[in-house]
């Protein structure tokens, strides 16, 4: 019976090459059938191998074919499936082709504990993983405890997805598919519970992409060298999916190394033209800068700058320090910031001119997304001059729903229909330039009556010649409502930092009420894969 059903399979799936009418995918034949046969898609640091816009279309369609194949269905109808790959070929034609199936995908963090990775496969309904080998080990036991059964390996050595050898190219059939459609389940980083996984689908997923292809003026001659986790929407969708959309090339490599990155820069092969992290990998790269690059290494190391159009920051606040220094090494290079989550890609961008870049903002509202301040007290206050007030979003960019979280979903919309954020933000003197002072819940401190950025703190303190890195957080008070407590990491352990020396050097830079009045100096302060901090942990170092 067995081999019975496996023959119907083969003939009923023998000639299933197609893909679906869904824009990315249309876009990525166009690049197939219109740039060069050698225009290189996707380099896969790991694998040392380069694949191109029709390596990736046949693989994508004959992998779609098996993972149709393995469920005996013309369609997954929104299946989950989850996949753990690392940052390479192999995750690109995963995610690509179970959205070509018509399902869910789900990516894994390769660094998250089996405990984790359980909960994701189980609270998202997951009915297939798929796995590199390198995770296998990891992975086999968490599924198998998630009761899923269907375990699909890739990425072995030797193995080759589709016959396609560089010759004899014949496009894929394309058949309907409707961009209503779930696409991607993003898990939160949880810092208030349990993570929510985060549903997207194919119509959200173009309406995050299109607006930033405009505003970054992506196009098919574009090289991005990719160093960020592909479990978060700042890697997934603004360095890939827009690199992919457009046409250009990516560089992927499976982890951030600081040496490895400024080698690639400073290579005679001068190609890239666009760079995108968070702060705390801009922070790393200067530090390997400022210690392991010769001093007649330094010049060089500059004028690398010169092959890159844009380089952007994100997925947390830029220190002032660190957007002063790369400005400095660069060459005159001003990191573009952002802003988004999420919930809704990316709202907020500065725009494309250097001049138009302002230190501490995030800049306007991209093309399609609609953003409102609501104050405290429930007032519109958008259109005033710094005025604090809650960012809320419209738009077609903003997620269908939190996965299986109905009340969660309908919690975080107001009844009008705008996605509360949770972030507070002014409208700056400067024409529509938005600033982001903090998450309502744990950057906005109120203390004595005031209520206090701890964002702006922090770009403060920063500035401190002996401070590396610093959290500035309200801890509790009877008195205060809250004190303002600052956890400094120090560059030179050596020298002494006491609550005396931070008030004295916080004098004329803030105002008195601004000043942290509790310290805390530790080795380091831990941070998620994106550079966020859990505030709400590390408040408790107060209370020890």
């Amino acid at each position: 019976m067995e081999k019975f059903e496996e023959i119907i399979r083969y003939y009923a799936f023998k000639n299933f090459i197609d893909l679906p009418s869904l824009p990315i995918f249309t876009q990525l034949l166009k690049h197939a059938e219109t740039q060069p046969i050698q225009k290189t898609a996707i380099v896969d640091i790991k694998s040392n191998a380069s694949r191109s816009y029709r390596d990736l279309v046949s693989d994508i369609s004959s992998f779609r074919s098996k993972l149709l194949k393995e469920s005996f269905n013309h369609d997954l109808n929104e299946k989950r499936v989850a996949f753990l790959c690392p940052s390479g070929y192999d995750y690109v034609v995963s995610q690509w082709s179970i959205w070509s199936a018509g399902g869910i995908s789900v990516p894994l963090c390769t660094t998250h504990p089996q405990s984790e990775l359980l909960y994701v496969l189980k609270d998202s309904q997951a009915s297939t993983v798929i796995t590199h080998p390198d995770f296998y080990d990891k992975i086999k036991d968490v599924a198998k405890d998630a009761g899923i059964n269907n375990l699909m390996i890739v990425g072995d050595k030797g193995q080759r997805y589709s016959d396609y050898d560089g010759m004899n190219y014949k496009p894929p059939s394309i058949i309907p598919m409707k961009e209503s459609r779930r696409a991607l389940i993003i898990y939160t980083s949880g810092t208030t519970g349990k993570p929510k996984g985060v549903v997207l689908t194919h119509s959200n997923i173009m309406a995050q992409v299109l607006p930033l292809i405009e505003i970054w003026r992506w196009s098919d001659k574009d090289r991005i060298l990719h160093v960020l986790p592909l479990h978060h929407m700042h890697g997934i969708l603004n360095a890939l999916t827009c690199a992919i959309y457009a046409g250009a090339t990516v560089e992927m490599s499976p982890k951030f190394d600081a040496a490895k990155v400024w080698d690639r820069w400073m290579s005679p092969e001068r190609n890239l033209s666009l760079f995108m992290a968070v702060p705390t990998i801009y922070s790393k790269l200067i530090q390997h800068y400022k210690n392991n690059i010769p001093d007649e290494l330094k010049p060089k190391a500059t004028e690398s700058f010169s092959q890159f159009r844009l380089m952007i920051s994100g997925s947390a606040a830029l220190p002032r320090p660190i957007r002063n220094t790369w400005k400095e090494i660069s060459g005159g290079q001003i990191l573009l910031e952002r802003y988004g989550m999420s919930e809704i890609g990316m709202a907020l961008s500065h725009e494309y001119e250097e001049k138009k870049r302002f230190e501490g903002c995030v800049g306007s509202p991209l093309p399609g997304v609609q953003i409102r301040l609501i104050s405290e007290d429930g007032k519109n206050v958008t259109n005033l001059n710094e005025v604090p007030g809650e960012i809320q979003v419209k738009g077609l960019n903003v997620f269908k729903e939190y996965w299986n979280k109905p009340e969660a979903t309908q919690k975080e919309f107001t009844q009008d229909g705008w996605f509360k954020t949770g972030d507070i933000a002014i409208r700056t003197k400067k024409e529509n330039v938005f600033k982001v002072l903090g998450r309502s819940s744990v950057d906005i401190i109120k203390s004595g009556g005031y209520k206090i950025s701890a964002l702006e703190i922090e770009r403060e303190l920063l500035s401190h010649p002996n401070i590396l890195d610093v959290c500035v957080l309200g801890v509790e008070d009877l008195e205060w409502g809250q004190k303002i407590g600052a956890i400094v990491v120090l560059q030179n352990k050596e020298l002494k930092m006491d609550l005396k020396v931070l008030k004295e050097f916080s004098k004329g830079k803030l105002a008195n009420y601004k000043i942290p009045s509790l310290l805390k100096v530790i080795e380091g302060i831990p941070k998620n894969a994106m550079g966020k901090v859990n505030k709400k942990e590390l408040v408790k170092l107060f209370k020890q």
